[in-house]
């Protein structure tokens, strides 16, 4: 199983690893309360109470990969990996970070503002903020906005569009909640927006997350890692092997391409253990690719 793990961490998808991220949260969460006593979950859960969030700034982004149970992570995580999938494919890895990201920020904010301002809401104060639900609207609605008119197979709905879809969930969402948890709602409902509004503004040229993924890349890239050196030697040691039978260009020509190429492929390498596959550009693939057949 920690094989598995591993090999899903490395794979280059950005959707099994925030999976993962929020499975391993909880796992060790949970762990970890059986042995030291405290506020545990609650330590990285958030709040509406303005006064208790100025003294732990780092819950407005902890709280999204916290769950208080395997149903709370179990309803939050499997329609992010069914509708993930399908975002991921349309927009990569990167996109989809920050698309998460983006709407779990503002369905906290929204959570915060409607509390704070909403008299009917007030009561909502005192209660802790945990879970991905706004995080995974917001990829929902981003989904369904990317391809409104994609046709899901149900058996016993028979074909549905993916807006449909979209549109059951939050319906479904607001008679969950509307009795007792209605603060949640808007808070799912600021994520939902987030996550129409990302997609809309970027179809107009207009990327509103970026940056959001400014910071991505620079956290990235302080981060060491050893995958793209191995990867660059298996790939090189191949292609040395085919290239040192034939050498139709003088030396100094050879080795200046050589170099050159080395330096490309490690970078388009150390790119993809950082982001993803799914962050190169189509150049970038087809250049890796090219190199690796040689």
């Amino acid at each position: 199983m920690w094989e598995e793990i591993k090999r899903s961490w490395s794979s280059g998808s950005m959707l099994y690893r925030v999976i993962w991220a929020n499975i391993l949260f909880f796992l060790v969460l949970e762990i970890t309360s059986l042995f030291v006593k405290g506020e545990g979950v609650l330590w990285l859960a958030s709040t509406a109470d303005l006064e208790v969030l100025k003294d732990r700034p780092w819950s407005v982004a902890s709280y999204m990969f916290v769950h208080d149970g395997p149903w709370h992570l179990a309803v939050n995580m499997l329609p992010f990996w069914w509708l993930g999938r399908m975002y991921q494919a349309e927009v990569g890895s990167r996109k989809l970070l920050s698309t998460y990201v983006m709407g779990g920020l503002m369905g906290l904010l929204t959570l915060v503002l409607c509390v704070n301002f909403l008299p009917q809401l007030s009561g909502y104060e005192d209660k802790w903020v945990i879970g991905a639900s706004s995080a995974v609207f917001a990829i929902i609605a981003a989904t369904a906005t990317c391809n409104p008119n994609r046709k899901i197979n149900f058996v016993l709905f028979g074909t549905v569009q993916l807006q449909h879809i979209a549109f059951a969930i939050i319906i479904l969402d607001y008679f969950v909640r509307r009795d007792n948890d209605m603060a949640a709602m808007m808070g799912h409902l600021g994520g939902a927006f987030t996550g129409y509004l990302l997609v809309r503004q970027s179809s107009k040229g207009r990327n509103l997350a970026a940056p959001l993924e400014w910071l991505f890349d620079t956290v990235m890239s302080l981060v060491p890692t050893k995958v793209a050196s191995r990867e660059r030697l298996k790939i090189f040691k191949r292609k040395k092997k085919a290239q040192n039978s034939t050498r139709p260009k003088s030396d100094d020509q050879f080795n200046s391409e050589r170099r050159e190429n080395e330096q490309k492929v490690d970078a388009i390498l150390d790119k993809i253990s950082r982001h993803g596959y799914d962050y190169l550009t189509k150049e970038e693939k087809k250049f890796l690719f090219k190199q690796s057949k040689k």
